[in-house]
């Protein structure tokens, strides 16, 4: 992690790496998404299963990595688990992972925050070390600008002291700013952020898969139906395996 990277992670909350896809990856993960898109969830093979209610406006898979090899190759990056060690503080492993797909209207409401604490996701900067129990790297399959819905958050929330004094919906947050990224591209957050998307005005699909990495001991995720099975490890490679297992 350079000392640029360093500072505007510790500023922002989030970072944006450029390039660390390769289009080949790309094109054998939205294969694989466009398969299970046209899939009734009763017919999804286990462990995946909807995150929330199937809508017209989203439908959240859990589990994605579970799915196909080619989702293998984003559990390992090197430029994505330079930020991820540079701002975990001692060991990690990758918690969960999924996907979420957004049509017309679709939209994620304002989540995550540095005030009141959570237990499970905090931000702290101690002896010059920067502390993000749990870090998420998204990864956008399709071209998303404003009004497609992109990432968005309040720059610098991951650190803030008072509620936020707005309510959940975008269109309610004066400071909530949009975080563009290009496929093949990966945005680095600490889930402490407060962060959602933009409203879907443009009707056109959105589609990203999420990499959840978490301070070493904190197990499986929880909620959503998120967790591994026994069966994550095949086809992994040794050191893909121990990013998943360590605790």
């Amino acid at each position: 992690m350079t000392e640029e990277q360093k500072y505007l992670f510790d500023l922002q909350g989030y970072i944006v790496l450029k390039g660390v896809v390769p289009s080949s990856v790309i094109a054998g993960c939205n294969q694989s998404l466009d398969r299970l898109e046209d899939m009734h969830p009763q017919d999804f093979p286990p462990p995946l299963c909807l995150g929330t209610r199937k809508t017209e406006k989203e439908l959240y898979i859990s589990n994605i990595l579970e799915s196909d090899t080619a989702f293998n190759f984003l559990i390992d990056i090197p430029e994505v688990l330079s930020i991820i060690d540079g701002v975990t503080y001692g060991s990690y492993r990758l918690n969960h992972t999924y996907t979420i797909y957004r049509w017309a209207d679709g939209y994620s409401g304002l989540h995550g925050h540095n005030t009141p604490i959570s237990y499970k996701c905090q931000y702290h900067f101690r002896d010059g070390e920067m502390i993000s129990t749990l870090t998420k790297a998204v990864f956008p399959l399709i071209d998303c600008r404003i009004e497609d819905g992109c990432f968005a958050a309040i720059p610098g929330s991951h650190k803030s002291n008072f509620n936020r004094p707005w309510g959940n919906h975008p269109d309610e947050n004066p400071v909530f700013i949009p975080i563009l990224a290009d496929v093949g591209d990966a945005i680095i957050f600490t889930e402490a952020l407060t962060h959602g998307s933009m409203v879907n005005t443009s009707g056109r699909p959105r589609r990203t898969l999420y990499y959840c990495y978490s301070v070493g001991y904190m197990p499986d995720w929880g909620g959503q139906g998120l967790a591994f099975s026994d069966h994550v490890m095949e086809g992994l490679t040794e050191a893909q395996k121990e990013i998943i297992c360590l605790k």
